[in-house]
This record gives structure tokens, sequence and C-alpha cells, in this order.
């Protein structure tokens, strides 16, 4: 039988990040009223606090090899932000607060298993797009025919096409020798 609260300091203070990740998530969600009032969500500031511990502590107990609990903790925490989603949607088909519940719910276990910076750093990503929600829209709004027509066509030339071609060089003088960049695209292996 395993110790289930035989933690050590640093399990504690990854389950701590964990948790203030849900409070970053939750304070962004309470601020913007998205958690308060008439159209208010299912989760502000201290849910997600919970969630991110759970996620944390579910990290934690798989990496003890307790695997059952942790299975069990981070399934009932994402039936919870399933089932609040289902409840919302009848009213209003946003589910932006359920989808970063779900992200949180993923960084706090990375913070859980020892990926803290990683866990960090979705944090910080999943925020300012809650955050930069007005700006973001109104980029889209400026998007036009032309410049979407180009992204995509960027996008599929450099996430599909250049993967298949085989190594250079080409051109003149070997000029161009896709996959010799040095990026972390070309670095992948084949």
């Amino acid at each position: 039988m395993h110790k289930l609260f035989d933690m050590t300091g640093g399990d504690i203070v990854r389950v701590v990040i964990a948790a203030l990740g849900g409070a970053a998530v939750g304070l962004e969600r309470q601020w913007s009223g998205h958690a308060d009032g008439q159209a208010a969500r299912f989760a502000g500031i201290r849910t997600f606090t919970m969630l991110g511990a759970i996620a944390g502590v579910s990290g934690v107990l798989w990496i003890a090899g307790v695997t059952a609990p942790a299975a069990i903790l981070l399934s009932g925490a994402v039936a919870i932000v399933a089932a609040a989603y289902m409840v919302g949607s009848r009213q209003d088909i946003d589910g932006t607060t359920e989808a970063a519940a779900l992200v949180l719910l993923a960084a706090g276990l990375l913070a859980g298993l020892g990926s803290v910076a990683p866990a960090s750093g979705l944090i910080a990503i999943l925020i300012l797009l809650l955050v930069e929600r007005s700006r973001l829209h109104s980029l889209v709004r400026r998007i036009d025919d032309v410049g979407l027509r180009s992204g995509v066509r960027f996008a599929v030339m450099a996430l599909v096409v250049l993967p298949l071609l085989p190594e250079g060089p080409f051109g003149p003088f070997g000029g161009v020798r896709p996959g010799s960049c040095g990026c972390l695209y070309c670095s992948f292996p084949a």
C-alpha cells in the first residue's frame, strides 16, 4: 500500500504551482465577468484554483505509482468541466471558460509530473489568450480574403510540402537546403 500523503517538498511545490496557475486563470475569468452575473460560467478564482490543485495532485500521485486515484481525480475534474459545458451551452454556446479549464488541467498535470516550465508557459499563453480577447477578435475581423488565403498557402507549404522535400541542396551553388536552417521545426527527425 502506498503512502498517499508522504509528499516531498518538491511535490508540494509542484502542486502549489499548479494551484497558483489555476488561481491566475480564475482571476482572469472573475475579472472579465465570466464568473459572476447573469451570463456567468461555471468557474471563478476558487474553482480554477481547486482544478489546478487537483491536476497537480494527480501528477504527483502518478509519479508515485498511485495511478488509479490519479486517473480518477483527473477524470472527475474533466467530467465536472464537461457537465458545466453541457449545462452552460443550453443558453450560450461560448465554451471558452470550459476550454480554459481543460487546458489548465493539462498544465496542472504537467506541473505535478515535474514539467514545471512547460506548465507555466502553457498557463501564461492561456491567460494571454483570455486577456487579449478583444484584440484577437479585432485582428480576425481585419484579415481580408487575400491575407487569409496567403496565410493558408504559407502554412501548407511550410507544414506539408517542406517536410516532403528531399534534403537538398537545390538551386545554383547549393543555395537552398530545406531542413538545414537549425530551427526547431527542421530539427525534428523525419
